[in-house]
């Protein structure tokens, strides 16, 4: 790509500009030193050599660039200045402190300058310096930048390996647990002496049902994160489907004594991703149920005029105020929870997964009149068939 601005510093000879910048390099380094000392705390525990890094031949090379008029010095210049930012990444600069060093270092190379030269700078002067100074502190940022993407990647993929063994070894012994918990309750279920305990079981268990199920959106929501959810089209029976995620979420219906209403319009049966609807019709039912405060809530399905079909999870609960709507679906933010646990992962995954098959989940609620969630899914093409 052109870079005009690099024009005068590829194709121009300033020879004066030049030589001037070499007999000052020594007093600007020197400068240069002191004040990044005080400005940065951390470079007072480095090494002159450790702090000056590239910096002596950043100048050098942009004196021989400004001298010449031929191309290669000033590709020699961007090809080493990506160097400086390595350095300061593993010397733990933060990106804003890279930025200070060389706002330090432009500082003084002007300041010095304009002694040495005794005048001020001419116009292709001042563009071939900048120019030059500009292009080595945007490549030493762009490599500084991608150490820290790198970093950010890799520590991310450590912990969501992390997760994924920790989840499955606490799902097995969880597993274990509650079907140990179903055997105590039906030994004790003909003992009057123990009913209390029974309660106290029906407790621990759904605390474990609770702990299985936040687990399970942590891994959905990492997976999504990592696009390694794969989407599989196939026959939906939306019918057999919606039965089936009522039928899971029998234990959280009874705790709220709610139950859910069927409304199954045309189509009966779509081209979808099975799993992925699951997850959607999961987490949507779940909030709906967690705030229906014993009312029923309300599936229903209808087909939309553009193609395709509306799936509509409502509840009567309290509703969500029109503030809160702007950032529903934001990972880790809830709306009006009134008391209610949760980790705001909820509605992020559901329109995730929605966003795999093409399809988006939108909500609308007035306070007092509970809230209603429609997953719009288009009809599927031959080439979104996987």
């Amino acid at each position: 790509m052109k870079q005009p601005p690099l024009d005068v510093l590829r194709h121009e000879s300033l020879p004066e500009m030049a030589e001037a910048l070499r007999r000052c390099a020594p007093r600007i380094l020197s400068i240069w030193r002191q004040r990044v000392v005080e400005v940065l705390p951390q470079a007072d525990e480095l090494t002159r050599k450790q702090l000056d890094n590239s910096i002596p031949q950043l100048l050098q090379q942009l004196a021989d660039a400004l001298e010449s008029q031929r191309d290669k010095p000033t590709d020699r210049m961007i090809a080493d200045a990506p160097a400086h930012g390595e350095t300061r990444f593993h010397q733990e600069f933060n990106i804003n402190e890279l930025m200070i060093d060389y706002q330090l270092l432009r500082r003084t190379v002007i300041e010095e300058l304009f002694e040495q030269l005794k005048r001020p700078m001419t116009d292709r002067e001042t563009i071939g310096l900048h120019s030059g100074l500009d292009v080595a502190m945007r490549q030493a940022a762009t490599e500084f930048a991608k150490h820290l993407s790198d970093e950010i990647s890799s520590e991310a993929e450590t912990m969501s390996k992390y997760l994924s063994f920790l989840s499955h070894d606490l799902r097995g012994g969880l597993n274990g647990a509650i079907l140990m918990i179903e055997v105590l309750k039906r030994d004790l279920a003909n003992e009057p002496q123990f009913a209390s305990s029974m309660d106290d079981l029906d407790v621990v268990r759904r605390s474990m049902l609770e702990t299985v199920a936040t687990m399970d959106r942590f891994l959905h929501a990492e997976r999504l994160r990592r696009g390694k959810m794969p989407v599989r089209i196939g026959e939906v029976d939306l019918k057999e489907l919606l039965t089936s995620v009522v039928r899971n979420a029998g234990y959280q219906l009874s705790e709220h004594k709610s139950r859910v209403d069927l409304d199954v319009g045309e189509p009966t049966k779509i081209q979808g991703d099975r799993d992925a609807l699951v997850i959607i019709l999961q987490n949507l039912l779940s909030n709906a149920i967690k705030y229906s405060a014993g009312k029923p809530v309300k599936i229903a399905t209808r087909p939309r005029k553009e193609g395709g079909v509306r799936i509509s999870v409502i509840d009567q609960g309290p509703g969500i105020a029109p503030e809160k709507m702007q950032v529903l679906f934001a990972p880790f933010t809830r709306g009006e929870t009134y008391g209610k646990k949760g980790i705001g992962l909820g509605l992020t995954i559901a329109r995730q997964a929605a966003t795999l098959l093409n399809g988006q989940v939108t909500a609308e609620s007035e306070l007092g009149h509970g809230a209603t969630f429609h997953i719009d899914l288009p009809p599927v093409t031959s080439g979104d068939k996987k």
